[in-house]
């Protein structure tokens, strides 16, 4: 396809006067509403996400639009690099404690759909994996496999040390030649050195090691793809895609030129790049987060002096994201490792991790139906929902072109101000990369304890009396043996729901105990003058874990005092509006102070007075429940005045 194929642009004073007219209309249905609060979302990248997009989107984008009107598998592969609509691989991580049961459960999943095996060697990075580098393990994890057809992608952590030798060894042992194995086996010395803190042999001796292993592997195995980077550290510690984009670019950067300089060319070590990215929540940034690496990789490739068609042959490996998933309500997880899959699918990668519902609680069910679901996923994909009917889905969407090219741009700048530093290396020496990654991580802590930003069944629709699925937490990365030497700042998972996981878990403590937190609605007048403020405050209670009495109302504050006293609750919220509440508020704290001294009393709404504020507080309110509060915060204030944290 050339770019003449593409309809002009219309005149650019008449896309104008068309768009223009439109939001006049669309502002009218507003009935004065603010046009940027009702219909503009800002995401965690500070991307305004937009109603409407049109060719104008792309108007001032040349480069990108130019791009577009190539075929797939061209560079600077905006469209992919793939020129036929092949499936991604099924490339399921498979938990286990030990290398036969991890070979029993690959054995199952790979008659029902698996179509690759990937193993994870124990590291700072991921202490969930398995110890690989003990004798004859690697062979018990792969017994009976195939290693002929089948890929195995090993993730070996810093360094490949004896695995890479085990591999061919046994693959030799099998009758099967270098020439025909599959897959990769990678080492990632910068996932390995922030995870843990330390990178064992330093920096250089890394380098030296990864530069061996591809020269190895580049003559006895050259199908085998060696040098990991593993962005989705980033993502799951709470950054933003285009923190992603920019730590994988800056980490391939490093490794491009840190192998070149041990006289490995750029059309070696290109081709045996796989990135591993995070599919995250936000599906329309996810999707063009995916479309926008190749041809920043490719960019980046001709900068170092390279080829912008080796780019295409690097491989891209997507895992749905961890830092939104919850134990609370679990199986809400299957919806959004979903869509998440869906983003990865569109934006063409190569491989894919779906991860299990139950994941979250450290490992998956024993009898594999968490593991098949997610299995399914991919299945359901690519055969019911068309992802690999068109060879590039979302290629001409106004909407996804416009956010690819404005995260391929942030992602670049930022790219560069890494490279202003000294390269990524010295960026994370100096902590910057970790610095910016913790901010994001906080302000998304923050609108999710606020509950500015939604997690079903965690902070919005909560489900009373839930029973969890048994499993254990997974334990937390931490710092390797001898992990001492290069000492830079760790980054650590985070997971926007723990802090209403611990809040629920106190209040299921405490309800075994005979004590379950309780908070009384004090609902007066009739329906229209408390309703709004009184589902508000269930929606603000309820995720804490707290039970609510709210069945009746009250014709009057006395009668509510009354019935709020004898209810025992240790704290009673006043439901009623604005208009009532000068009357309603010193009768009931009044009333309710004088039957029980000690209850909390909280009043519904948030008075725009200062000197009305301070009138409720003197008449005995003691906290105001209103939409701009802290939600976990405040309930975790909650808990400690009643006892039920410490």
């Amino acid at each position: 396809m050339s770019t003449t194929s593409i309809p002009p642009l219309p005149e650019a004073e008449a896309l104008n006067a068309a768009t223009e007219n439109w939001r006049r209309l669309v502002e009218t249905e507003l009935k004065g509403a603010s046009f940027e609060k009702k219909l503009v979302t800002r995401t965690f990248e500070g991307v305004a996400l937009r109603p409407l997009y049109t060719r104008a989107a792309t108007a001032e984008r040349t480069a990108h639009f130019e791009a577009l009107g190539r075929a797939p598998g061209v560079p600077p592969f905006l469209r992919g690099s793939r020129t036929a609509g092949a499936r991604w691989e099924v490339a399921q991580e498979i938990a286990a404690a030990t290398a036969e049961e991890f070979n029993l459960r690959l054995r199952a999943d790979l008659m029902a759909g698996q179509d690759c095996a990937v193993l994870i060697n124990r590291s700072p990075a991921r202490p969930d994996g398995l110890n690989l580098a003990g004798p004859g393990e690697l062979a018990h994890a792969l017994a009976g496999v195939e290693l002929s057809v089948l890929p195995v992608h090993l993730d070996a952590g810093a360094v490949v040390g004896p695995l890479g030798r085990a591999l061919l060894d046994y693959a030799t042992e099998r009758g099967v030649t270098g020439e025909r194995l599959g897959g990769s086996l990678t080492a990632d010395p910068c996932a390995a050195w922030v995870a843990g803190g330390g990178l064992p042999g330093g920096w250089d001796a890394a380098l030296d090691a990864l530069a061996s292993w591809t020269e190895t592997a580049a003559k006895a195995a050259p199908a085998l793809r060696t040098i990991g980077v593993d962005a989705r550290l980033w993502a799951d510690a709470g950054g933003t895609a285009v923190h992603e984009l920019a730590c994988a670019l800056a980490s391939t950067a490093d490794y491009l030129r840190g192998l070149g300089a041990r006289g490995a060319a750029l059309a070696v070590s290109v081709p045996r790049l796989r990135v591993t990215f995070a599919a995250g929540p936000q599906f329309l940034m996810e999707t063009a987060k995916f479309r926008a690496w190749r041809p920043l990789l490719a960019r980046l490739v001709v900068a170092l002096g390279g080829d912008a068609a080796l780019a295409g042959c690097a491989a891209v490996h997507a895992v749905t994201a961890g830092w939104n998933k919850s134990r609370l309500d679990p199986h809400v997880n299957l919806l959004r490792v979903t869509t998440e899959a869906f983003a990865a699918a569109l934006g063409g990668v190569d491989s894919l991790h779906v991860a299990p519902y139950d994941a979250v609680f450290g490992a998956t069910d024993g009898d594999g139906m968490a593991r098949r679901i997610a299995r399914n996923v991919h299945a359901l994909l690519a055969e019911e929902f068309g992802a690999t009917f068109p060879i590039d889905p979302t290629g001409g969407s106004w909407c996804i072109e416009s956010l690819t090219d404005e995260l391929a741009r942030a992602a670049w700048k930022q790219f560069q101000d890494f490279e202003r530093q000294g390269g990524f290396a010295a960026a994370l020496r100096a902590g910057a990369p970790q610095a910016l990654v913790a901010a994001a991580a906080k302000e998304k802590a923050d609108a999710v304890g606020a509950r500015r930003y939604g997690l079903v069944g965690v902070n919005v629709f909560p489900k009373p009396r839930e029973v969890t699925l048994p499993g254990r937490v997974a334990p937390p990365p931490g710092v390797g043996e001898g992990a001492t030497e290069e000492p830079i700042v760790a980054v650590r998972a985070f997971r926007a729901a723990a802090g209403f996981e611990r809040l629920r878990d106190a209040a299921a403590a405490a309800a075994a105990a005979g004590s379950a937190p309780k908070a009384f609605l004090a609902k007066i007048g009739p329906v229209s003058q408390h309703k709004a403020r009184a589902d508000f405050v269930t929606g603000f209670l309820l995720p804490g874990g707290f039970e609510l009495a709210a069945k009746q109302a009250f014709a009057t504050a006395e009668e509510a005092a009354a019935a709020a006293a004898a209810g025992g609750a240790p704290i009673a919220v006043l439901c009623s509006s604005d208009e009532t509440y000068p009357e309603l508020v010193p009768a009931f704290a009044s009333a309710l102070r004088a039957a029980r001294p000690g209850v909390i009393i909280a009043l519904a709404g948030l008075p725009a007075e200062t000197t009305v504020r301070d009138a409720y507080t003197a008449a005995g309110v003691d906290l105001f429940i209103h939409l701009r509060a802290p939600v976990e915060e405040t309930l975790v204030n909650l808990f400690k005045k009643i006892g039920v944290l410490s």
